[in-house]
């Protein structure tokens, strides 16, 4: 095992630990400190940042792993999870590979998008594949993909922070037989 990869090993730990603690923080401790308004969604912010720097097949099956991870901080069955995550992430990617944005402000809005996109998919399947829907909520859903926009503009440094941090170009860029050669010597 090279460097190289206990590094990517490292990135892939460190941000699942991240993930927990976010949906630890918006279910457990944000419902404590401020009880009226929805908490930002921490978690989803951090699957659109995946979603977005990311190479793609890496992501869909991290994503899954996420969304796994998700069903024990939350009440969400598992399908919902990973319908909604996966739809999510082909309409999200389809308009990343469309439109070419850098930079906080684009994040923001693809968050914008992705949040409302989410809450939309969610509801939508819900109705057609559960026999207890779940409830529109307008007011709160509408609420929560502002919470998801204002967020996302403080988590967008973190993310970027850590991304960068903890990546090296290997990582992504590397061949297969680069990475061969690296590991016969």
């Amino acid at each position: 095992m090279t460097r190289s990869n206990l590094h990517f090993y490292f990135k892939l730990i460190l941000f699942t630990v991240f993930f927990w603690l976010a949906c630890g923080f918006q279910t457990s401790f944000w419902p404590h400190l401020i009880s009226f308004l929805p908490g930002p969604q921490i978690w989803l912010l951090l699957i659109f940042f995946l979603i977005l720097k990311w190479p793609s097949l890496m992501t869909v099956f991290y994503i899954y792993f996420l969304g796994f991870s998700l069903t024990q901080f939350s009440q969400i069955p598992l399908k919902m999870v990973w319908s909604t995550l996966l739809i999510t992430y082909f309409l999200l990617w389809t308009l990343k590979s469309r439109v070419q944005l850098t930079g906080v402000f684009s994040f923001m809005l693809y968050c914008l998008i992705g949040s409302f996109l989410f809450q939309m998919n969610y509801v939508g399947l819900s109705q057609l594949l559960e026999k207890n829907p779940t409830s529109i909520l307008f007011l709160d859903r509408l609420l929560q993909i502002l919470m998801n926009f204002i967020a996302s503009y403080f988590c967008y440094f973190i993310f970027n922070w850590l991304n960068n941090r903890l990546s090296q170009k290997t990582d992504w860029t590397q061949s297969t037989s680069a990475q061969k050669q690296e590991y016969d010597t």
